[in-house]
């Protein structure tokens, strides 16, 4: 059985598909409200009906999380609104690509998205947060990069790896603010974006 989360406020980025559903909607049937931060317009739309069709309430806002100004607009926003208890960086992406095939925006576009974001949705929070003088922060990193690598997706590996390694530090920094820092690392998951690479996750 799911701990009450009545009354508490949740944002889940990336929380329309995959891995980040399924946390929305455990959330969201723990009694919390959830706010689901993503790209996708219909996918955002679509969870939120799933959302309420599971006894859950929630919203979505479209969110680029690479930007700064965009993942602090839409903290702010449901901070505002609806207080802030938990925010979960769930976003990520995990294109194969082999080093030599590899452009330079492509590794960066990978690390902004898993890395990057994973700060911006911290430091996004944090003002909240201390002022409550409680929280929780959960990042979702991968056991690629940490523990294990996979040939073609070193840009993945070192997001994920770096993301573990700015939970440890954000953990020890925020400690005394009450606030937690916590990461997950999950393997291989079927999903929609692993069944989309086919052959090269068999």
């Amino acid at each position: 059985m799911l701990a009450s989360l009545k009354g508490k406020s949740v944002i889940i980025t990336g929380g329309s598909q995959g891995i980040g559903l399924g946390i929305s909607l455990a959330f969201a049937r723990a009694g919390a409200f959830v706010t689901i931060a993503a790209r996708g317009e219909e996918a955002g739309a679509n969870a939120v009906e799933e959302i309420a069709l599971a006894g859950g309430a929630g919203q979505f806002l479209q969110c680029d999380v690479t930007q700064w100004q965009a993942v602090k607009a839409i903290v702010d926003e449901t901070a505002n609104e609806n207080g802030l208890d938990v925010i979960c960086a769930n976003a990520g992406i995990f294109p194969k690509q082999t080093i030599e095939e590899m452009e330079p925006e492509q590794w960066d576009h990978v690390l902004d998205t898993n890395l990057r974001s994973s700060f911006y949705c911290v430091k996004a929070a944090l003002p909240h947060m201390k002022e409550a003088r409680q929280g929780r922060i959960i990042l979702t990193s991968s056991i690629t990069g940490p523990i294990t690598g996979d040939a073609g997706w070193a840009h993945y590996a070192a997001s994920k790896a770096g993301q573990l390694g700015f939970m440890r530090t954000a953990a020890l920094e925020l400690a005394p603010h009450k606030i937690t820092v916590n990461s997950v690392l999950p393997g291989n998951i079927r999903t929609e974006a692993l069944d989309d690479l086919g052959d090269a996750c068999q």
